[in-house]
């Protein structure tokens, strides 16, 4: 790996500046390492899946990447904070931290960079919380349990790919990752069941974990978040769930005041309390039901995306 050289930060984050590392390869990711004087620990926040506007390899030389909440936590003054993002994959916006067929360059320069910066901060895993939404949730819960930091707060995370590739309308973003882009195999489950392969292989226990999701959030909640909250129970680790009965796949349920709080609790070596969470008013959820037309648009860009893939995908007929 290269050193890091720096650029100005996109126009919506200008008080930051965005660091690269570069591959052997020459691909280039792009992270955020906000330092606070006086603070405390450091949160790794890992970016959701995000739209490019624009944004193709061939330009990606000049893009720092999309860095999500880096002004929302950013601003905290009580932390140092590292904000991660995965800028390649089918749609340039994320291999969910992996890589392209099997090749894992994602993955090992995320590793890369979150050594660099703890190296050059000085923390030590129990001065480290991961964050994340979706894609980020499942960086967070991999690298997270991986360095065995003193917490992961995991929001609405995909955890089986293969699942979130058939129910979720991820199946181009994770047939990118897989040597034969067969997203169902069993044989893929290595990369598609990642973090529950490796902490069914784990000899330690896995750290505290908070998760939180939606009930109606088809193909996660009932599907993958509660029998990863047993299992990471069943190995050992705390585990505490935030379930929220209507939200879908959304983040609105986890505003600031909730994410800040959380990694404090686990800075603190305490758990975060959902019950805190869904009384007080000081974490009072985002969550605004869309309107019909807003879901009806929602539903057929849906459709759209489905019959574009379809069309890449399926030979032409002579």
């Amino acid at each position: 790996m290269t050193a890091p050289t720096r650029a100005p930060v996109a126009e919506t984050t200008p008080s930051y500046a965005v660091e690269y590392l570069v591959d052997e390869e020459g691909r280039r990711f792009g992270y955020v390492h906000v330092r606070h004087p006086g603070s405390r620990g450091l949160g790794i926040h890992f970016s959701a899946f995000y739209t490019t506007r624009g944004v193709t390899r061939t330009n990606r030389e000049d893009f720092g990447g999309y860095f999500h909440r880096l002004k929302m936590l950013g601003s905290c003054p009580d932390h140092d904070w590292l904000f991660l993002c995965d800028p390649y994959g089918a749609f340039d916006n994320g291999t969910y931290y992996t890589g392209e067929r099997g090749d894992l360059y994602v993955e090992a320069a995320t590793a890369a960079i979150i050594d660099r910066v703890v190296a050059e901060g000085g923390y030590t895993a129990d001065d480290i919380v991961t964050l994340g939404s979706s894609m980020g949730a499942t960086a967070a819960l991999k690298f997270g349990r991986r360095l065995r930091v003193a917490g992961i707060v995991a929001i609405g995370p995909h955890i089986d790919l293969d699942i979130s590739a058939v129910r979720q309308n991820r199946m181009a973003e994770v047939a990118f990752a897989l040597p034969d882009g067969d997203v169902t195999a069993a044989h893929n489950q290595p990369i598609t069941r990642q973090v529950r392969h490796e902490l069914a292989a784990a000899t330690t226990a896995p750290p505290p974990l908070f998760v939180q999701s939606c009930v109606d959030d088809d193909g996660v909640h009932a599907e993958q978040v509660l029998s990863l909250v047993e299992a990471w129970r069943a190995t050992g680790g705390r585990a505490v769930l935030d379930d929220r009965p209507v939200g879908g796949h959304t983040s609105a349920h986890a505003p600031r005041s909730l994410l800040l709080d959380a990694t404090d609790c686990f800075l603190a070596g305490e758990l975060p309390d959902p019950v805190r969470y869904r009384q007080e008013a000081a974490f009072a959820s985002e969550y605004r039901r869309p309107s019909f037309t807003r879901r009806l648009r929602r539903r057929l860009g849906l459709r759209r995306r489905v019959r574009g893939l379809m069309d890449r995908v399926t030979p032409a007929r002579s």
